[in-house]
């Protein structure tokens, strides 16, 4: 490839047929993977949520949540299946990252989430980043699949965001301030880091193949603008982070 490609622009047969390059598929992949791996471990998290979590008012969002994160979750395996991809290989091909920071918010909500206050600080740390994701990113890509997939996830999730900041003014009245604040210095370096590190070659390869739009460190700093103002609304306090990624909370 000697220029980027436009959004939407590149179909599966022509992935498969070699004629974009080993290289376009292989960076392709490898961020279906990610995406599809997040997609599912954050289903997972709404399903133990429907376990742990005792209110029974937020027992049809929990539902409804879980179904669409696994229904997004098929929808990325299917489109890796495209490509010759079982979705038990492309969980294998990302042991090593699971373990990243950068997975570090999904694979705690799946496996470690216990309260509404988790509930709450997963929300703000998974749904409002997957926006951004996709909808600056992704959305756009230049392998239409994943842009079409992209575009349902937006449709389906738009109240997600909504739901996240719900929950976190409902644990601010029934917890305090001085509680959601302690739970936002250990959540919110999980969510930027969520993003991915930043300047990484792989990020150069994503943006050059018109796999995505914007490195991981602006997307982060995006999020971050973004939550900010809401959170000062409830009188809440932003944790100032570390510089460098994986960011922690200083």
């Amino acid at each position: 490839m000697t220029r980027r490609p436009s959004p939407a622009s590149i179909e599966a047969e022509e992935v498969r047929s070699g004629r974009t390059g080993p290289h376009y598929a292989r960076v392709l992949i490898r961020l279906l993977c990610a995406h599809a791996l997040a997609e599912k471990l954050t289903a997972r998290g709404y399903e133990r949520a429907l376990v742990l979590v005792q209110d029974p008012e937020l027992r049809p969002v929990l539902e409804k949540n879980a179904a669409e994160e696994r229904r997004h979750a098929t929808l990325l395996y299917g489109a890796l299946a495209e490509l010759g991809m079982s979705e038990s290989a492309a969980d294998r091909s990302l042991v090593a990252l699971l373990k990243a920071p950068s997975f570090e918010a999904p694979r705690h909500f799946a496996e470690r989430s216990c309260d509404e206050l988790d509930l709450a600080m997963a929300s703000l740390s998974l749904d409002m980043t997957g926006m951004i994701m996709i909808g600056v990113n992704y959305r756009d890509s230049s392998y239409a699949p994943h842009a079409r997939a992209a575009q349902a996830i937006l449709d389906e999730e738009a109240e997600h965001g909504m739901f996240a900041m719900e929950r976190v003014a409902a644990a601010v009245e029934c917890g305090g301030r001085e509680r959601v604040n302690a739970a936002l210095r250990e959540w919110l370096p999980r969510a930027v880091n969520f993003f991915g590190p930043p300047g990484t070659g792989f990020t150069y390869d994503c943006l050059r193949f018109g796999l995505k739009a914007k490195d991981n460190g602006e997307l982060g700093e995006l999020y971050l603008a973004m939550v900010g103002r809401r959170l000062q609304q409830l009188g809440l306090t932003m944790p100032k982070l570390t510089a460098e990624y994986p960011h922690a909370a200083l």
